[in-house]
């Protein structure tokens, strides 16, 4: 799309009727978790058949002392809340009228709680921009015909973040980039190369990995050649350099304005442009070769803001990715029961990073994951004949005509069926994790892939690895292979409270691993079932609990384990995700929720006795 087209096309969206939409979406999401995590203390009426009406206090910039209402249900699900699609309204003295601005309504609740002002600018600006993004999202959406593999189903499913109000922030793109390296716009991206020398770089690869064939295999032998001949033609020896790629973003808006000196230096070497074709995935750092689906995905920073996280990447997870996969790998060849599962962990193979541990501390956070690149299986590498692959994320999504992208499936399968099939491909290799292994993966549905026989679930994949997991070595099966792992810098732990693979308590290691895959991941799909196919909570928990009992009943020699890491607790600790970014990341943010599980265990406990 032109730079001309493109802004036809943001001012066509910006007056077309899916601006009120995302709006209405940006606005309720809002208010769900504000409400959930406390922020706002609103009176409660209930109004029968589990509904309730929410009247939140506010006030105006002049101190006169006005109210929201809404309605919504409290749900089965951790307590958490749904608002329905009455209108939102803002009751003043003399009059109630429908919300028509977020800014309006941020500022005005705001007022009675302390909130910096600094703080709550930087939310209202994310919230602005994921109503621009989501806006230009929903105006360029069309329906899609038979393409669908993963890679085109990442960039078909556009809903992002379920719970989080910032979900499509993006903050750092412009309308044109947004266009440019958003997934759902399928943009086809041509990577930039650079020339990083090894003495200001880390490398690590996995232990069946050498870093020039991977290089030679994922360039082609001939764009290869070219860019150690441009080294050559320089005077320079290209053993004294690694290649990695760039994100084009990156190199205009970081590299080139912040890493200057390094290309004077000669210390980073501009090749050119990379010839393959590569699609931005859900995280928009990580691409897919669009050319070659067998290529390693690529991991890439880009240094914006998005769901609230800066999308670098981070030197310590670069560091760490080859060292996680191989240890994680291992774990699996050496457990017949992760084998029979098929659990795939697709492997981050190898990792380029800028560090120069020589400059000043502060000069080293601000340059810190600027530049590298981790390059990371592609499914389609694991698939088997017959198989597929999808995003765990899209099974709680609809498609452009409003059917859930699940429909297909259920119908042919029914919905007790196949969900009951959902649970068993994904959810023992998991716990199995946590219970034999001490490991609790942050499986949310992002970071899980869907391997199915056209749509009965098969088994999954896990992606993200050196991010997303927790453990204490004395949990650990065998804690002698856990390899030493970089630490997390003092300023980044600082910027991520709570950052690190190793926990300091059982409970802390449970609560990680619950949040994702039950709080966010299977929370959303048991109020998305209810909201299509009329699923009662109730039903999904004891769906969940049975499937967890089943491998309980298979695996007796772990019974300390279940107790070590409670499952069916009648409370479990989750991250305040719309909190964090009203207010100063000085803690972790973690709120007590009811468990659903937790009678559902009873239940289930007192069938099997």
């Amino acid at each position: 799309m032109s730079g001309a087209a493109a802004w036809e096309v943001f001012a066509e969206a910006l007056t077309s009727p899916h601006y009120p939409v995302a709006q209405s979406r940006v606005l309720r999401q809002l208010i769900e978790a504000l409400l959930f995590e406390q922020v706002l203390i609103p009176e409660v009426i209930p109004e029968g058949q589990g509904m309730a009406c929410f009247q939140i206090p506010a006030r105006t910039q002049q101190g006169r002392l006005i109210g929201y209402r809404c309605h919504g249900r409290i749900s089965e699900s951790f307590g958490r809340i749904r608002l329905d699609d009455s209108p939102i309204l803002r009751i003043g003295p003399d009059t109630e009228r429908s919300v028509t601005s977020i800014q309006e309504f941020l500022f005005e609740v705001a007022a009675n709680i302390d909130i910096d002002e600094v703080l709550l600018v930087r939310f209202l600006h994310e919230l602005q921009q994921t109503l621009l993004k989501d806006t230009l999202s929903r105006y360029t959406r069309r329906s899609h015909g038979h393409d669908r593999d993963l890679t085109a189903l990442e960039g078909q499913m556009q809903d992002g973040h379920p719970y989080h109000p910032c979900y499509k922030s993006r903050v750092g793109f412009d309308p044109l980039d947004n266009f440019a390296y958003g997934p759902e716009f399928e943009p086809e991206v041509r990577l930039l190369w650079l020339a990083l020398r090894r003495r200001h770089a880390s490398l690590a690869v996995c232990r069946d990995m050498d870093i020039d064939d991977l290089l030679r295999e994922e360039l082609g032998a001939a764009q290869y050649a070219q860019f150690t001949s441009k080294l050559r033609s320089l005077g320079l020896a290209p053993h004294d350099y690694l290649l990695l790629p760039v994100h084009p973003w990156q190199w205009r808006e970081k590299i080139a304005s912040g890493l200057f000196p390094l290309l004077q230096r000669q210390d980073l070497v501009w090749l050119g442009m990379g010839e393959e074709r590569y699609r931005p995935l859900q995280s928009i750092r990580s691409l897919a070769n669009a050319d070659r689906p067998w290529a390693a995905n690529i991991k890439l920073p880009v240094g914006i803001v998005n769901t609230s996280a800066d999308r670098i990447l981070s030197c310590h997870n670069v560091e760490n990715a080859a060292p996680v996969s191989d240890w994680l790998c291992d774990i699996r060849e050496r457990d017949a029961t992760l084998i029979r599962y098929g659990l795939v962990f697709l492997r981050e193979v190898a990792g380029v990073t800028y560090r120069d541990r020589n400059l000043p501390p502060l000069l080293q956070a601000q340059q810190y994951g600027m530049l590298g690149a981790i390059w990371r299986e592609s499914v389609d590498r694991h698939l088997q004949i017959g198989e597929s692959a999808a995003p765990f994320s899209g099974l709680c999504q609809c498609e452009a005509d409003g059917r859930p992208f699940i429909a297909p499936w259920v119908e042919r399968q029914g919905l007790g069926c196949w969900l009951d099939a959902l649970l068993k491909a994904s959810l023992p290799p998991l716990v199995h994790l946590l219970y034999a292994h001490g490991i609790g993966m942050e499986a949310h549905a992002q970071n899980i892939v869907l391997i199915h026989r056209d749509g009965q679930p098969c088994r999954i994949a896990l992606k993200d690895l050196p991010g997303g997991l927790r453990f204490m070595r004395q949990y650990l099966e065998l804690p002698e292979r856990c390899p030493p792992f970089a630490p997390t810098p003092p300023f980044r732990r600082q910027a991520n409270v709570g950052a690190g693979m190793e926990a300091v308590a059982p409970e802390q290691v449970r609560d990680y691993f619950f949040d994702a895959v039950f709080f966010i991941n299977f929370g959303e799909l048991s109020l998305f079932l209810r909201q299509h196919y009329d699923l009662s909570e109730a039903d999904f928990w004891g769906r969940v609990a049975a499937c967890l009992f089943d491998y309980q009943a298979c695996h007796p020699e772990l019974a300390s384990r279940f107790a070590c890491f409670d499952l069916f607790a009648p409370t479990v600790q989750v991250e305040q995700l719309a909190k964090r970014r009203l207010f100063a990341e000085t803690e972790l943010r973690l709120q007590a929720v009811p468990n659903p599980l937790h009678r559902h265990w009873r239940q289930v406990g007192k069938e099997m006795l």
